[in-house]
């Protein structure tokens, strides 16, 4: 019945912990340790078995030549009391009797060689169930170490992700830390867009009486120049930061 119950195992789920696969693995021993103590056991109570028909054999080698010898004084003892019926009835009940534990010592005998046989297919049919679970054992085996190969992977696999992941924060950060500079640089060029634009609002309110209509018009058109300048000067810086984000992000 335990070697049936053993038989019937199966493999874990590939879900299975390193814990279960563990305790499993030390329930399985715990199994084949028993079963090989219960083989130990049948291996011992069949010698057992051997060395009582071996006995059994010599004490019926022992009672044939007792029969042989009291067949040969049987034979005598006809020859010399001939006359004598009763002796020889006697005798004849003695043989007949011999006979028949004769008889029943070759039944003994082989009765004994089928309980034999019987033990040696009962051994041979342990040995192949055992090799049965060995050969189970061994794919369990291999099951577990191909489950801690995936498992591996899998760990190797998650601290990719996650030297990525750490990647991905640090170009985060530092976009934002640009970000951040892009929009105080842009900032203060708008202020200094803002002090240019007063400055020429304020020199031409300054040079309105003093100048006639030409400079007025020449000024204007330098303020005008000066404030595309700016422009585009603010322009370059905001499209380089962008295509430094982009040059960090591929």
């Amino acid at each position: 019945k335990s070697l049936s119950k053993n038989s019937s195992l199966s493999l874990l789920p590939p879900s299975t912990t390193s814990s279960q696969m563990a305790q499993f693995n030390q329930t399985l021993w715990k199994e084949n340790q028993t079963l090989r103590e219960e083989n130990q056991t049948l291996q011992q109570e069949n010698r057992a078995f051997h060395l009582e028909n071996k006995v059994c054999y010599q004490q019926n080698q022992i009672i044939q030549r007792q029969n042989k010898a009291l067949w040969e004084q049987n034979k005598i003892l006809q020859k010399k009391h001939v006359d004598s019926s009763e002796e020889t009835k006697h005798l004849e009940k003695q043989q007949k009797a011999l006979l028949q534990q004769n008889t029943a010592l070759r039944e003994e005998i082989k009765a004994l060689k089928g309980q034999e046989i019987a033990f040696a297919m009962q051994e041979k049919a342990l040995q192949k169930e055992i090799l049965a679970l060995w050969e189970e054992n061994k794919a369990f085996n291999k099951h577990i170490k191909a489950l801690q190969k995936d498992n591996k992977a899998i760990q190797e696999e998650e601290k990719a992700l996650c030297e990525e992941k750490n990647a991905l924060s640090d170009q985060k950060f530092a976009l934002q830390e640009e970000n951040r500079a892009l929009q105080d640089e842009m900032k203060a060029l708008q202020s200094q867009r803002k002090a240019l634009k007063e400055d020429n609002i304020r020199k031409v309110s300054d040079t309105w009486g003093d100048s006639p209509m030409s400079d007025l018009g020449c000024t204007s058109v330098k303020a005008h120049k000066q404030t595309n300048k700016q422009k585009k000067l603010h322009n370059s810086s905001w499209e380089r930061g962008v295509r430094k984000c982009r040059e960090k992000q591929i």
